[in-house]
């Protein structure tokens, strides 16, 4: 069967799982027959898929959150290499944040996601592979396909994805909640930033490395993204004087860009290292899997999206 499904059934507090076979009902009705396999524990969802594109299947839908989409992106991806030409994947957003849907402007819920895989039109669009120091101190590689970041907002996805009541408000509750919490103690982060080959030395409150515009549940960290232009958008937003929480309500329409703490560079290749000894944690898809240092390379054209 050429159509693989993996659904994470404890994405959105557990009502992913609870809702699936309706899902797959409606999912079946749009697009037809499939093959599937619900995760049982994290990272699952990368296993999964490799195993089916090792098989036969040339499409695959992830259904559950931004976490799930991701793990499912790099099952497809081989090490350094990115997905092969001739398969597709698509996704039924269920999860905390959806932002990687807000970038293609798929309204939220399950219906529209169907109908956006039922049209069966394609796109080509970029991803990112990331190296990153991993909990062991180790390197790791992962792809990203909508942002990486690392400062404060890995410390905020760290919060979220402790928390448990505040889930259960939303995305864009639990994200603005612990930001608010997180921000009264962060001391922001010391490092070289260099972009393409060029170095800027600086205490960062966060700095966003934007595939897609969209993080945190809805904030529109990088207005001006383009998943498919061959570029990051590299967000920085400086320490100095502190961001407040009053300013950080700008990321939500893309005003924070005109303050004066902000700065937006493009570029194919960034690298982020510490200038001291305190941990610099990653937000990868609103998943915290390391820290600096790290590197951020643009692959253009690396995935084809049924979307």
């Amino acid at each position: 069967m050429g159509i693989f499904v993996v659904v994470n059934p404890a994405a959105a507090g557990g009502r992913a799982g609870k809702h699936w076979p309706k899902i797959a009902r409606e999912l079946r009705a749009a697009i037809g027959d499939f093959d599937f396999a619900l995760t049982t524990k994290p990272r699952e969802a990368t296993t999964l898929v490799r195993n089916a594109v090792a098989g036969v299947a040339k499409t695959v839908i992830a259904v559950g959150g931004d976490g799930t989409i991701n793990e499912a992106i790099n099952g497809l991806c081989n090490g350094e290499q990115p997905p092969a030409r001739d398969i597709a994947f698509g996704f039924v957003m269920y999860g905390t944040g959806g932002d990687f849907r807000r970038s293609f402007d798929i309204p939220k819920g399950v219906a529209a996601a169907i109908a956006r895989l039922r049209s069966g039109r394609t796109q080509v669009v970029d991803l990112g592979r990331l190296r990153y120091t991993n909990a062991g101190g180790e390197q790791a590689l992962r792809w990203f396909n909508n942002i990486s970041s690392f400062g404060f907002s890995g410390e905020v996805v760290r919060a979220v994805n402790a928390a448990r009541f505040s889930k259960l408000l939303g995305g864009k509750c639990s994200f603005l909640w612990n930001s608010f919490w997180e921000l009264r103690k962060y001391q922001g982060c010391r490092l070289d930033l260099t972009i393409d080959g060029t170095t800027v030395s600086d205490d960062f409150l966060t700095v966003a490395v934007c595939n897609g515009r969209y993080f945190g549940g809805g904030m529109m960290v990088a207005p001006d993204a383009v998943t498919s232009d061959g570029v990051f958008d590299v967000v920085a937003i400086r320490q100095n004087p502190p961001i407040s929480v009053f300013d950080m309500r700008l990321l939500y329409s893309g005003a924070h860009l005109t303050h004066p703490n902000v700065a937006v560079y493009r570029g194919r290749k960034v690298e982020a290292k510490p200038l001291s000894n305190a941990p610099i944690y990653l937000d990868v898809e609103g998943e915290a899997p390391g820290s600096l240092p790290a590197t951020f390379e643009i692959v253009p054209g690396a995935l084809t999206l049924r979307c």
